[in-house]
């Protein structure tokens, strides 16, 4: 199976090239630059102008859609890389005499905040980082109408909560930085937070099988199966390092909103992110997808964290 991959050098990307390499795919990474991509053939192209996209489509059986952007100094740039990138690479998909199955990785930031949050629920995200994959999302059903059926492009669309595991650039060091000095901040109100996790190894078997068995159209929800307290958390990364479990410390919104204003909007826990964390409960339903996940928190905390 001949693969494109966008986002190829990401936490993500990175571990789903594995996967790929594993399976015996031919691979085809999108590069703004001439930067090189151990195990996959390097095709230049820009999702902020549309260059180049369309050669680096053409014979591809699947295309995986990672690229995005997580952290923005300017709101904007969400929209113009994650609703609208996405929308130049659907265009790209759809102009092929044979559309390959395009994947988005999307996030449950679109979905918006809540316990057991279904696939079917309306969306209601809460930050401009959500608003932005919605907008993605929506950008792939535009040309077969509400629900996508009767496009050319047979878009599927997963959303993952948090995800984790080797290689993770924010959620796990901000979690062992927290731990280490014993201190685990929670933003709002006391109170019990919940959270969805998925460890970044399953999310790459979900996106493979999304691409396989996912409905044209269709949006699934993944995750490692269970509701994760913050306390519980914070309590097995320090098992995993052989520590002292964190003191949760609850950090008023306004605080940490006006921190996250002065540090700047491009920070790890900027405005946008605050306005997440203000929300106690980032969880999803099982969802529809033929997917099971096979690593738990503890074990993938293990591996990642592990001597």
């Amino acid at each position: 199976m001949r693969y494109l991959v966008t986002g190829a050098t990401g936490f993500i990307g990175r571990r789903l090239l594995r996967h790929l390499a594993e399976g015996g795919h031919e691979i085809t990474a999108l590069v703004r630059d001439g930067r090189r991509v151990p195990g996959a053939r390097a095709a230049h192209g820009d999702l902020a102008t549309g260059a180049g996209l369309l050669t680096a489509v053409r014979d591809a059986d699947r295309v995986i859609h990672l690229a995005g952007v997580t952290r923005a100094a300017d709101p904007r740039v969400y929209a113009e890389i994650n609703a609208e990138g996405t929308r130049r690479l659907r265009a790209a998909v759809a102009a092929q005499p044979e559309p390959p199955r395009l994947v988005y990785c999307s996030s449950l930031a679109a979905s918006g905040p809540g316990r057991q949050r279904r696939e079917e629920d309306v969306p209601a995200p809460v930050s401009a980082y959500g608003r932005s994959k919605l907008g993605g999302e929506l950008a792939l059903r535009e040309e077969g109408g509400a629900d996508g059926v009767g496009s050319r492009v047979r878009a599927v669309v997963v959303r993952p909560p948090i995800v984790y595991g080797p290689g993770d650039p924010a959620f796990l060091p901000g979690l062992v930085g927290a731990v280490r000095i014993g201190v685990l901040p929670a933003v709002g109100r006391p109170g019990p937070r919940h959270y969805s996790l998925i460890h970044v190894d399953d999310l790459c078997r979900a996106l493979l099988t999304a691409g396989e068995a996912g409905a044209a159209g269709g949006i699934y929800h993944v995750s490692d199966g269970a509701e994760h307290l913050w306390d519980d958390i914070g309590a097995a990364v320090a098992t995993a390092l052989g520590r002292r479990a964190p003191r949760v410390v609850h950090v008023p919104g306004a605080v940490a909103m006006a921190a996250a204003r002065t540090v700047g909007r491009a920070s790890r826990l900027g405005p946008d992110k605050v306005t997440e964390a203000l929300h106690p409960a980032w969880t999803s339903a099982p969802g529809r997808l033929p997917f099971i996940p096979r690593i738990t928190l503890s074990e993938g905390l293990r591996v990642a964290l592990g001597p």
